[in-house]
């Protein structure tokens, strides 16, 4: 995704605050009332994949995340 800075009127930027709604950010008040229909950024999409894995990849995953936290923790103490 890229960030691009835009400069609006102070007016402009009021009507568009009172535009949004709960949980949207500026980016879809705008596409919203342009029309711009955008794909829905939600990780709910991904359920159920894992749900045919074998028990023994949650494992690794679960030893993947343990160690990544000590080392996260390790280098920040």
């Amino acid at each position: 995704m890229t960030l691009k800075t835009i400069r609006i009127e102070e007016e402009i930027y009021k009507q568009l605050l009172e535009k949004k709604k709960e949980n949207e950010s500026m980016s879809d008040v705008i596409a919203r009332i342009l029309n711009i229909h955008q794909e829905p950024k939600n990780i709910k999409n991904f359920f159920g994949i894992e749900r045919d894995l074998p028990e023994e990849y949650f494992k690794i995953m679960e030893l993947d995340r343990e160690g990544l936290r000590e080392e996260i923790n390790k280098r920040f103490t």
